[in-house]
């Protein structure tokens, strides 16, 4: 897939996540997208998988370039972005980890949720 397509499928999937549950995350838009397999992402969330990058059928440069399209996209429908902590192996206070490397901004940018400004649970 060129990256023309990636940004036009990434941008239609985000606004399918937020019109259906208000929030949308890079992993959900993989998932979506059929780079991460559903069944990967709960094995990293039980801490079967070491990183989830592991599991991403996508290179590492379009994995950045999908958050960056995702970035771009959120702010420019004026979608909050959230920082979630809630990452963390199940029963313990270890943190998952998304990338191989750790870097600090990487993870950050995976474990950012964009909720629409008019969203409400209710």
């Amino acid at each position: 897939m060129n990256d023309k397509d990636l940004e036009k499928k990434i941008k239609e999937e985000m606004e399918r996540e937020i019109g259906e549950k208000g929030t949308a995350s890079p992993s959900e838009i993989m998932m979506a997208l059929g780079c991460l397999e559903k069944g990967a992402f709960e094995d990293w969330r039980r801490g079967r998988i070491s990183y989830l990058e592991k599991s991403i059928k996508l290179g590492p440069q379009k994995t950045l370039r999908l958050m960056a399209v995702m970035s771009a996209h959120a702010k420019k429908e004026g979608y909050k972005a959230k920082s979630i902590d809630d990452y963390i192996l199940p029963g313990t206070d270890k943190r998952l980890r998304f990338s191989r490397t750790g870097n600090e901004v990487i993870e950050a940018q995976f474990a950012t949720v964009y909720v629409d400004k008019y969203w409400s649970a209710d």
